[in-house]
């Protein structure tokens, strides 16, 4: 069969990654011609990776993917009828993870189709804002739009030139799904003609409305789905939580790594300069739990570093214990502002069989100045593959001071806690080349119950102080107070140099750090601590939080407490048992905040208990209406 692939190609910075050659290089294997049309424009670099695959249409950025889909069939005008097959495809999916030679042999052999896709969506109803973009005032079962193949059949009809001559200017990308996408499947099959989807899942999965969000790993694993979507790796968290326990997109990316030939090295690039890391992190699951008992590794072959900064003469010895659990190939760098500390420093590590060095620094921005001024030597020209950077912490400002040892405890034993846990962190650098930080859990215990909800408070300084900082680092990735920060709180993590060369670049200062007594928070060393994920994903690497299998229990256990202590809370009234979701639940809070705005008035001048009469009573009104 006779084949013409038209190509949408879109990125905001116009960059051609590397996954889109390893898509075209396939599809051209099938095709006799690929025109690309770009909705904006690129420099030659990156267009002439495109025009390796045939002829490339730049055009301003309108009209979305129908708009190019147009330029591309105006482009072609009567040399489309020399061909048999039309396919109009888009760079919102990434594969292929079995060659397209089994897709196309597959589909050619149903003679009797005028079109067919990859995926499909199943019949929706809409919310009311969809619905003035809607052609048919819902969505109907239909293909989706990142791959339809059209046939000579369909091609060649006046109904064909209809349906473009009679497409609106498409403004926005509702406009584009409610009058192209969710369109275009039921207005052919309303006129006769046939359509079919290659990995459909009626039969296998029959109640899921659009698998490729839902069951993307099943359909990879046991329908042999060629494509994944792109935006499999920064979807919408709660979507997922409220369609099944979250652990397709993981499965998935777990699956094209260890069970395909896919480069999955290819997926990185495309996603971590555009999209706010905590999607990923959620999407990709970028927690490794590790044995803390025994080794998985074999003899690292890194150059491997670990920075520790002293303070408290106390903690020497406690610290000591944890640097005994290094491998004897890691050398072992001590600073501390502590003059007299120094000979007994020596002293006390000379028990190791490391090479050790102890440095003396100022005291001005404590252990982030240590490390950002003190070894920065050391981190940036000490030829170290990775590093492990720690200090004494005691956190002293808590009134409690077992608060304060829980966290760094959990720091600790979750970052160098055991001999063969380190052996099982190097290892997992090893093995994973595009991993540049790794992270304990951070606290939520006590008085950090805060970071459940998010990482930047309890300062709200934090968020623009961080944002201002990576704005002089050169460090542009998604970043707001809304979505959480994958940071080492605490300063206590693995990191490899190269993701962190942006910071180590800047010549540091003791003068950059305020003096003492240092504030609790919103401090340019609070803007650093939170920094370090942005700065590694900005490099392109992966950012996990790594925990022993013991502690993994005990944070599990912690957060299902928390849970269970809220939403204990939040189902005060019957009713909201019959919306137990998390949507539900979100509700009830909604519904409560309003309530509470709406009789502020009542709140000051009658009971509590007669206010939450009145909000019970209030609910059930609401809840009998529905």
């Amino acid at each position: 069969m006779k084949r013409i692939a038209i190509y949408f190609f879109y990125d905001s910075a116009g960059t051609v990654h590397d996954y889109v050659d390893y898509f075209l290089t396939d599809l051209s294997k099938n095709t006799q011609k690929i025109i690309t049309v770009v909705n904006g424009s690129l420099d030659e670099a990156n267009k002439k990776k495109l025009l390796k695959f045939g002829e490339v249409i730049e055009r301003e950025n309108h009209g979305l993917d129908v708009g190019a889909y147009q330029e591309g069939i105006r482009k072609l005008g009567s040399d489309l009828k020399s061909y048999d097959e039309l396919i109009l495809l888009n760079n919102t999916i990434m594969g292929p993870l079995y060659p397209f030679k089994e897709t196309f042999d597959k589909m050619d052999q149903n003679k009797e189709i005028d079109f067919w896709g990859l995926t499909k969506v199943g019949e929706m109803q809409l919310p009311p804002h969809l619905l003035p973009t809607a052609y048919y005032g819902y969505y109907p079962d239909h293909i989706q739009s990142h791959w339809i193949a059209i046939r000579s059949s369909l091609f060649n009809t006046m109904d064909w030139e209809k349906y473009w001559y009679d497409m609106p200017e498409i403004t926005s990308y509702d406009m584009s799904v409610g009058h192209h996408e969710t369109v275009f499947t039921r207005y052919f099959a309303d006129l006769g003609y046939k359509w079919q989807v290659s990995v459909d899942t009626d039969h296998f999965y029959p109640n899921t409305i659009a698998p490729i969000y839902y069951i993307p790993h099943l359909m990879v694993k046991e329908l042999r789905c060629p494509i994944f979507k792109k935006r499999a790796a920064f979807n919408d968290l709660q979507q997922y939580v409220e369609q099944g326990s979250g652990e397709q997109n993981p499965e998935l990316f777990d699956f094209i790594k260890n069970q395909t030939d896919y480069p999955f090295e290819l997926i990185g690039p495309s996603i971590l300069p555009n999209y706010h890391y905590y999607d990923i992190y959620k999407n990709m699951a970028n927690v490794e739990i590790l044995p803390s008992e025994y080794s998985v590794a074999q003899k690292n072959r890194l150059r491997i570093a670990f920075i520790l900064h002293l303070y408290f003469e106390d903690l020497i010895d406690d610290y000591l214990a944890y640097a005994k659990n290094m491998p004897a190939n890691v050398d072992v760098f001590v600073t501390t502002s502590q003059q007299h500390l120094i000979n007994q420093i020596e002293e006390k590590f000379s028990a190791l069989t490391n090479q050790v060095k102890v440095i003396l620094v100022n005291n001005r921005g404590r252990d982030v100045s240590a490390l950002l001024v003190g070894a920065r030597e050391i981190v940036l020209n000490g030829g170290y593959d990775l590093i492990c950077y720690s200090h004494d912490k005691k956190t002293t400002q808590l009134g409690n001071q077992t608060v304060g040892y829980s966290f760094a405890h959990k720091c600790n034993v979750n970052i160098y806690g055991t001999k063969p846990y380190v052996e099982n962190v190097i290892h997992l650098f090893e093995s994973d080349n595009q991993l540049g930080l790794a992270v304990a859990p951070e606290p939520n215990h006590g008085d950090f119950f805060w970071t459940v909800q998010k990482e930047w408070t309890p300062d709200p300084n934090n968020v623009e102080n961080t944002k201002s900082l990576l704005k002089r680092l050169g460090v542009n990735v998604p970043i707001d107070g809304e979505h959480q920060v994958v940071a080492p709180l605490g300063s206590v993590f693995w990191f490899r140099p190269k993701a962190m060369a942006k910071l180590f670049q800047v010549e540091w200062q003791y003068e950059d750090f305020p003096e003492e007594p240092l504030p609790v928070d919103g401090t340019i060393s609070h803007a650093i601590e939170r920094s370090y994920p942005f700065i590694a994903q900005d490099a392109n690497y992966y950012i996990k939080t790594i925990m022993t299998d013991k502690y993994a229990a005990v944070e599990y256990l912690n957060l299902k407490f928390y849970l269970r202590q809220i939403t204990k809370k939040i189902a005060a009234f019957p009713p909201f048992d019959q919306q137990g979701t998390l949507a539900g639940k979100l509700g009830a809070i909604e519904l409560l905040t309003d309530i509470g705005n709406q009789n502020k008035q009542a709140v000051k001048f009658n009971s509590v208990k007669t206010f939450l009469r009145r909000v019970k009573n209030y609910i059930l009104r609401k809840l009998n209406k529905r």
